[in-house]
C-alpha cells in the first residue's frame, strides 16, 4: 500500500510492506536534486583546477622555452663576439708580421746596402736582393759541398768490412744552443730559446759536459748540420764553430738528417744485414724487437740514458757487448756516446735520432 506523508522538506512516499514490519522511505525529489547539484559543483571545481594547473604548466612550458631562447640568442651573440675578436687579433697579428717583415727586411739587408752607399748618392730602383745576387756570385768559390748520404754509407760500409772506427753525429738546434751557451749567448738567453733541452739531455749552464760535446764534434769523423740559415740553426752554427775555434773547411761535413736518408734509400737495412748491432737509448727496446722480427742480430741493448752525465755508465755498460754497429739515439748525448763508441771501442757507430722511435712505432720503414 502507498501512502504519502507530508515533512518539513517536501513530500515522500512509503512502501508499507505486508505487516507494516518493513519501510523504505525515498528520498524526496529535492534532495536528490542537491545532490546532483553539489556533486555538479564539485566537477566544475575540479574542472577548474585542471584548467588552472594547465595553464600553470604552460605558462611554465612557455616560460622556459623563453629562456632557453634568450640562451640561444646570448650564445649566438658571444660566439659573434668571439668570432669578431679572433677577427681583430688575425688582423693585428697580419699588421704586425708586415710590419716586422718590412723592418727586419732593412735591418738585415737594405740597411746593410745604405752603409755602402756614398754620401750624397742614391742606388735608383736596385732591389737589394739583386745586389745580394751579384754579389754572392763573388763568393761562389766559397761553397763547400756537404757529403752526399750514399757516400757516407760507402765510408761506413767500409769501415765495417776493415773494423775500422767512424762516428757520424749530428748537430740540430739543441746540440748548437747547448754549445753555444755561455759562449756565443748567455745561458738565460738560451734557457729561454730552448726550454727543452732539460729533456733532451742537458741542464743549461754545464760548461763540463759543454766542453766534451765540443770535443766530440770536434772529433767525429762525420758532423751531420742543419742547412737552414735560420738563427738558431746555421745562423748560430758558424759563431759557434769559431768561438770553439774549429774550421769548417777542415770538417767533413754532411746532413743533419743523414739517419733518415739512409734508412729511405736503403743503406741502413744493408749495413745491418750480417752485423751485430748494438742499440742504446730510451726507445732501444723497441727497436731491438724490430730488428729481431727482421732477422738482424742485435748484440745488446743499453737502457735508459739519463742525460749528458750518464754517459761513462752507458759506456761502461756497452763495453760488455761484442758488436760492429752501434746506433744511439739519446738526444744530446748522443754525440757523445758516438764519438766515444768509435774512438774507445774502435767500432762504427752512428747517431740514430729519432728515427729509432719512427721505426719501433711501425711509422717508417728502412
Amino acid at each position: 500500500m502507498w501512502i504519502t506523508a507530508t515533512g518539513g522538506s517536501g513530500s515522500s512516499q512509503a512502501l508499507i510492506e505486508k505487516g507494516g514490519e518493513e519501510v523504505t522511505l525515498l528520498r524526496s525529489l529535492s534532495a536528490a536534486k542537491r545532490r546532483k547539484s553539489r556533486t555538479s559543483l564539485a566537477r566544475s571545481i575540479r574542472g577548474r583546477r585542471v584548467k588552472m594547473r594547465g595553464r600553470a604548466r604552460r605558462g611554465k612550458r612557455g616560460s622556459g622555452r623563453g629562456k632557453r631562447i634568450r640562451k640561444r640568442r646570448n650564445l649566438r651573440g658571444m660566439r659573434q663576439q668571439s668570432q669578431e675578436l679572433l677577427l681583430d687579433l688575425e688582423s693585428e697579428r697580419q699588421i704586425a708580421f708586415e710590419d716586422g717583415f718590412r723592418k727586419g727586411k732593412y735591418e738585415g739587408g737594405e740597411g746593410f746596402l745604405a752603409k755602402l752607399i756614398p754620401e750624397h748618392m742614391i742606388l735608383p730602383d736596385i732591389p737589394v736582393e739583386h745586389v745580394i745576387a751579384l754579389g754572392f756570385e763573388q763568393v761562389r768559390h766559397l761553397l763547400q759541398t756537404l757529403v752526399d748520404p750514399a757516400d757516407i754509407f760507402i765510408h761506413m760500409e767500409r769501415a765495417l768490412e776493415r773494423k775500422e772506427p767512424l762516428s757520424v753525429v749530428r748537430l740540430g738546434d739543441g746540440e748548437l744552443l747547448a754549445l753555444a751557451h755561455d759562449r756565443v749567448l748567455s745561458s738565460a738567453l738560451v734557457r729561454k730559446e730552448a726550454p727543452f733541452l732539460g729533456y733532451a739531455g742537458m741542464d743549461i749552464p754545464d760548461h763540463e759536459y759543454r766542453d766534451q760535446l765540443a770535443e766530440a764534434v770536434r772529433q767525429a769523423t762525420f758532423v751531420g748540420i742543419p742547412t737552414s740559415r735560420m738563427p738558431n740553426f746555421q745562423g748560430l752554427m758558424y759563431p759557434t764553430f769559431r768561438a770553439y775555434g774549429m774550421e769548417v773547411r777542415h770538417m767533413r761535413l754532411t746532413y743533419s738528417t743523414v739517419n733518415y736518408m739512409l734508412a729511405q734509400y736503403g743503406h741502413l737495412n744493408r749495413l745491418l744485414q750480417g752485423r751485430r748491432v748494438l742499440v742504446i737509448g730510451n726507445a732501444a727496446e723497441a727497436l731491438a724487437h724490430v730488428f729481431r722480427s727482421r732477422g738482424i742480430a742485435v748484440a745488446g741493448v743499453v737502457t735508459p740514458v739519463m742525460g749528458v752525465r750518464d754517459t761513462h755508465r752507458v759506456l761502461a755498460e756497452a763495453a760488455t757487448y761484442d758488436f760492429d754497429l752501434a746506433l744511439i739515439s739519446a738526444g744530446i748525448p748522443a754525440v757523445l756516446l758516438t764519438q766515444r763508441v768509435a774512438s774507445q771501442f774502435g767500432k762504427v757507430a752512428l747517431d740514430f735520432g729519432h728515427l729509432a722511435n719512427k721505426i719501433a712505432s711501425g711509422e717508417l720503414g728502412f
